[in-house]
């Protein structure tokens, strides 16, 4: 059910706190909420392990950008809410140069200490790349703000620069929100929403149309979708290539 809780949650919680919060107290558990993966049950094998399971991401998306576009990605590549630099690792396969952004001091700090060769920032830098990506990143951001930085970030692309952003759109009924019916309600979501602790994970589901419609008009026509399926929680990975200028025969 696409936008379940755009008007009742959708501006009135500060997602950069929450982020920031987990990237001090629980930064790996943050990426992969798996147990092992709680900052108490940590160890180095388990650590490994997680930098490890990057490439289980990345390689699929390369592969189906190379059926898209004929091409493997590479050159120069942003990641998009890095977090501590699983998939920038992985994506050092592919490209030159990596570059990991993300909101989170604590993360980044823990992705530079791994000493990759890869530069982390906590803003969006300039272009331009020859490949864009984001996975599992937009599902924890607002809408209305995912969209813009969307539209953002495949501002940045080079002619010819690839893209695999993925984006929740859809949820199981059981994680639907009951939809609140009258104007107390909304307003007692939104104070409970507002309220929650520091650090609470949320989940926002978006508009695939919309977005469909900020690759097109990125110059990014020929697309594929590449269904995702967390714990009930459905998304799209979107991949798409830049257009490149026609090369004049003069």
């Amino acid at each position: 059910m696409p936008g379940a809780e755009a008007d009742t949650t959708m501006m009135v919680r500060d997602t950069d706190a929450d982020w920031r919060e987990l990237g001090k107290s629980n930064p790996y558990w943050g990426v992969i909420s798996h147990p092992d993966y709680l900052t108490e049950n940590l160890t180095p094998e388990r650590i490994e392990a997680f930098y490890a399971s990057g490439a289980f991401h990345i390689d699929p998306i390369a592969a189906d950008l190379k059926a898209l576009t004929g091409a493997l990605p590479k050159g120069r590549a942003l990641d998009f809410g890095c977090g501590v630099g699983r998939l920038a690792e992985a994506m050092a396969k592919y490209a030159d140069q990596v570059t990991g952004v993300d909101i989170s001091p604590g993360m980044l700090e823990l992705a530079r200490k791994r000493d990759k060769g890869i530069t982390y920032v906590d803003a969006i830098p300039d272009g331009p790349f020859d490949w864009v990506n984001s996975f599992i990143v937009f599902q924890h951001i607002p809408p209305p703000r995912g969209e813009a930085i969307v539209e953002e970030l495949l501002s940045k692309l080079a002619p010819g620069g690839m893209a695999s952003l993925q984006l929740t759109i859809w949820r199981d009924e059981d994680k639907v929100w009951a939809k609140p019916t009258n104007l107390k309600d909304i307003w007692r979501q939104r104070i409970w929403m507002k309220n929650l602790p520091v650090g609470h994970i949320h989940m926002y589901d978006y508009d695939l149309s919309r977005l469909v419609r900020l690759f097109n008009l990125a110059g990014i026509d020929d697309i594929r979708l590449v269904s995702t399926n967390h714990d009930g929680h459905h998304g799209v990975i979107i991949l798409g290539r830049k257009a490149a200028p026609a090369v004049s025969k003069d």
